[in-house]
């Protein structure tokens, strides 16, 4: 009896001893562990840097580069692609036929009228000459022998006439003796330069081959072939603006030299020829070139680069810069280039344009500006290095 009193006290003394402890472990606070449980739980700590509403205010923007609106001068023009030609171009042929014996120029030379090219041996056609004079000569002294009994009535008047026929026939054979000698020398037919040499010492020259290429670089033109609906824009001394891409950075000025009055009706296009002007001979025969024919002229319009564009849904927009933010607005679009356009829209000349990063933005965007470029437009059409960047 005794000792079942003793073990009922120790149990009781042991629950109640547990009951404490549990008490004590539930009043402690959570997260005391390091900390661990204020991470995971994903509450933002009230002194943590970077809180959203802090980002917010400091937002930097948009980077973007800009450049202001700038006035100028545009062109409305067709453009056309030909060949350059020049004015003046020969093909060199031989008038007899023989060997050639020397050949006195070659391509790139430099030749004047008459100058001569090229050499036949002349041999056959020296005797040739010496031949037909002795036969005139000949003829020529029985005419006058003639002529004597002529005035004494000795010979009829038609024996007179026919001595004076052969003397005339004699003349004339000798004359092309002397032609065709002097023909043993190829020569150049105008001014120009040896654009091409075909012949070779050596070869035997027929009046059919060709020799030489003889053009004149003074005189380049391009020829174009126009839609007849163009007809009426196209006018004597119209200017022209040519470019090739083997110089991009080169304009040559030009002018509408000639309109042909003939529509070909098959393909239903005329010929217009316009004139280069290349003093520095930088251009040359056979180039492919672009031909801008002047319709309309504005000047002092406002432009912006074609790099400030972008374009949605078959339409242009543009940014313009505010305060710290940008407007978009459509392209009112007047005459336009390679590298320009006009801007119709009413906007300030003292306005900004985005011209790098713009296809990051919507409107009121708010951006940072890392740059400001400046485009100088050329003032005339036809000077160099337009749309130079800075």
């Amino acid at each position: 009896m005794k000792l079942r009193h003793v073990l009922y006290f120790l149990v009781i003394a042991a629950a109640v001893q547990f009951g404490c402890s549990s008490k004590e472990s539930s009043g402690k606070p959570a997260g005391n562990a390091a900390g661990q449980d204020t991470i995971n739980s994903g509450q933002p700590d009230s002194n943590a840097t970077g809180s959203p509403q802090m980002s917010q205010n400091n937002d930097p923007g948009i980077p973007v580069e800009v450049t202001p609106v700038t006035r100028g001068e545009i062109s409305s023009y067709l453009l056309y692609n030909s060949t350059l030609e020049t004015e003046q171009m020969a093909d060199v042929f031989a008038r007899i036929q023989g060997i050639a014996e020397k050949i006195y120029v070659e391509e790139g030379d430099r030749v004047s009228r008459n100058q001569a090219l090229l050499q036949i041996e002349e041999d056959e056609y020296a005797l040739a000459e010496q031949k037909a004079r002795l036969e005139y000569d000949t003829k020529l002294s029985e005419f006058k022998r003639f002529e004597a009994l002529k005035d004494k009535n000795l010979i009829s008047e038609e024996e007179f006439d026919n001595a004076r026929l052969a003397v005339r026939q004699a003349e004339l054979a000798w004359k092309q003796a002397k032609l065709n000698l002097d023909y043993t020398i190829v020569r150049s037919p105008i001014d120009g330069v040896i654009g091409e040499r075909m012949a070779k010492i050596g070869d035997r020259i027929q009046t059919s081959t060709r020799l030489f290429v003889v053009t004149n670089p003074n005189e380049k033109v391009v020829k174009v072939y126009v839609p007849q609906d163009e007809l009426p824009k196209f006018s004597i001394n119209q200017q022209a603006i040519i470019q090739s891409d083997v110089m991009p950075e080169k304009i040559f000025q030009g002018w509408v030299k000639r309109i042909s009055p003939i529509v070909d009706p098959t393909s239903g296009t005329f010929k217009a020829t316009a004139g280069v002007r290349d003093p520095q001979n930088l251009l040359r025969p056979g180039m492919f070139v672009s031909v801008r024919l002047i319709v309309d002229v504005r000047p002092n319009t406002m432009l912006i680069p074609k790099t400030a564009l972008i374009y949605e849904n078959e339409r242009t927009y543009f940014f313009v810069v505010g305060s710290d933010t940008v407007q978009k607005l459509e392209l009112k679009k007047g005459f336009e280039d390679a590298e320009k356009v006009e801007v119709l829209n009413s906007i300030p000349d003292t306005a900004k344009i985005v011209v790098v990063g713009q296809g990051g933005l919507k409107e009121g965007s708010s951006i940072k500006i890392l740059k400001e470029k400046y485009y100088h437009w050329q003032v005339l059409p036809g000077k160099e290095e337009s749309g130079k960047v800075s």
